[in-house]
């Protein structure tokens, strides 16, 4: 009967840290990153987004792409493929980006492909690129820049 009762306060330790384990390492919208196909690292920021936390749930919304300044724009080739890709696989993913060229109010939509790529637009000039994405948990937006050249 000992053994027994051992085992069972083991198991429900293990469930119940696991349950705790999973919900704390998924606490925050899971992180974006975006690689050109010369496999050069562009560096993504976290945009707006709504999350389920274990015991509240949190929204925030961010600044407008170009507003936030502490990005830096890695250079590309006009057209060049962009792939777009995160650490845990969403739910779903949106199938466009939006694209701002800097100085200009309005965006842009471009169709991503299957596999989350999509091509640099052809003119120069430095753009905000932002993307988006659903997880049990919640939805969130990322951002980067790119200047084409």
């Amino acid at each position: 009967m000992k053994k027994t009762g051992v085992l069972g306060l083991v198991l429900a330790f293990l469930l119940i840290s696991s349950f705790f384990t999973y919900y704390i390492m998924n606490a925050k919208p899971p992180t974006a990153s975006a690689i050109t196909e010369t496999n050069a690292s562009i560096p993504v920021k976290q945009g707006s987004y709504c999350w389920d936390g274990f015991l509240s749930g949190e929204c925030r919304d961010m600044v407008e792409p170009f507003m936030m300044n502490d990005i830096e724009a890695v250079t590309v080739a006009p057209g060049e493929n962009i792939t777009v890709s995160y650490n845990r696989k969403p739910i779903k993913v949106s199938k466009e980006v939006s694209i701002w060229l800097k100085g200009q109010s309005d965006s842009e939509s471009e169709t991503l492909l299957e596999d989350g790529t999509f091509v640099a637009p052809q003119e120069s000039g430095i753009y905000a690129v932002s993307t988006y994405g659903n997880w049990k948990r919640g939805s969130a937006s990322y951002v980067f820049y790119i200047k084409v050249k």
